[in-house]
């Protein structure tokens, strides 16, 4: 799969593909249905695929006090690595400024899908918008393709179980801490990578030494509370505890994100990065009336995590 950064980038002599755009936070199964259709439609027509997306989200320019109201639930560089299964030939981003935002969707078209890509096709799903104001839909796109001759596909929504499958809901779930609902939702199990920084100690204090995460502003945190996950690093696999909260027992206010590997050599993790896959929401953070208290409750975690380790490994 080749992944070009700016138009620019893109060969002179690209031709012929069938294309999907969006911004495609998430890839979750509603737009891997879309990718779907455009790789079997570009077999069929004996073209390339690709997907062109958008690079920052776009609403994070247009309105930059709504970064922290809007995180992302995938990172460029995720996204690329979530694409490399799906059978698309071409990834494009296209870098999102207020110069590109105010181009007008007919400009657009003609500039970068039809003189530049030479597209043959078009997938879309049904809702989606693109250029100046969010102007242009589907139907735009469908009357370009007749003075273009391109053709255009609009893939209807996707329902799992009853409940829609969109970006906006799988936030919402993460945000409740609903990670078992939000990946079946994804398709996959949600994650983020956090580097990890010196903290206060008290963790080895209580007998579980924990890696402080520090992750980008712009990626979605679950909601507080502890969970069981899986931590990559250095190309090894363990297990943990995450807790993501205020440390309520010591009165603080801070929000971190505390890792306990399990099984893992005690050594120093610092400046490590470390890739954690959220795989369920064991409680809420609790304040306890002392630390003893919650050295008790650590101990009941790790040994409901350890059977839920037996139960993955003898599957």
């Amino acid at each position: 799969m080749n992944v070009f950064y700016g138009i620019e980038n893109v060969p002179a002599d690209y031709e012929g593909a069938c294309v999907t755009l969006g911004v495609f936070d998430g890839l979750h199964l509603a737009h891997r249905r879309i990718i779907q259709q455009v790789v079997e439609t570009a077999s069929d027509q004996q073209s390339r695929s690709m997907l062109i997306t958008f690079e920052p989200h776009p609403r994070q320019v247009l309105n930059r006090s709504s970064v922290n109201n809007l995180p992302i639930l995938t990172t460029a560089s995720e996204k690329t690595e979530l694409l490399r299964s799906t059978g698309l030939d071409d990834v494009l981003f296209l870098k999102t400024d207020t110069v590109f935002l105010a181009t007008g969707q007919d400009e657009f078209i003609a500039d970068i899908l039809v003189k530049k890509l030479k597209i043959c096709s078009v997938v879309v799903g049904y809702d989606y918008h693109f250029g100046r104001d969010r102007q242009g839909n589907p139907q735009t796109l469908e009357t370009a393709g007749e003075k273009w001759n391109f053709k255009v596909a609009i893939v209807p929504p996707f329902t799992l179980n009853g409940v829609p499958v969109r970006s906006s809901i799988i936030r919402q779930l993460l945000k409740e801490g609903q990670v078992e609902k939000a990946n079946e939702l994804l398709g996959w199990q949600y994650g983020f990578t956090g580097k990890a920084i010196k903290g206060s100690g008290r963790g080895r204090k209580l007998g579980f030494p924990t890696a402080n995460l520090n992750v980008t502003a712009e990626k979605l945190i679950p909601a507080d509370g502890i969970y069981f996950v899986r931590a990559g690093l250095q190309e090894r696999t363990f297990y943990g505890l995450l807790n993501i909260g205020i440390r309520k027992t010591f009165n603080e206010s801070e929000r971190v994100i505390e890792l306990y590997i399990i099984g893992i050599p005690d050594v120093n993790l610092y400046g490590q990065e470390i890739r954690v896959t959220m795989l369920e929401r064991l409680r809420d953070e609790m304040k306890f009336d002392s630390a003893a208290e919650l050295t008790v409750q650590m101990h009941a975690d790790l040994t409901l995590c350890l059977e839920k380790i037996k139960i993955i490994e003898n599957e």
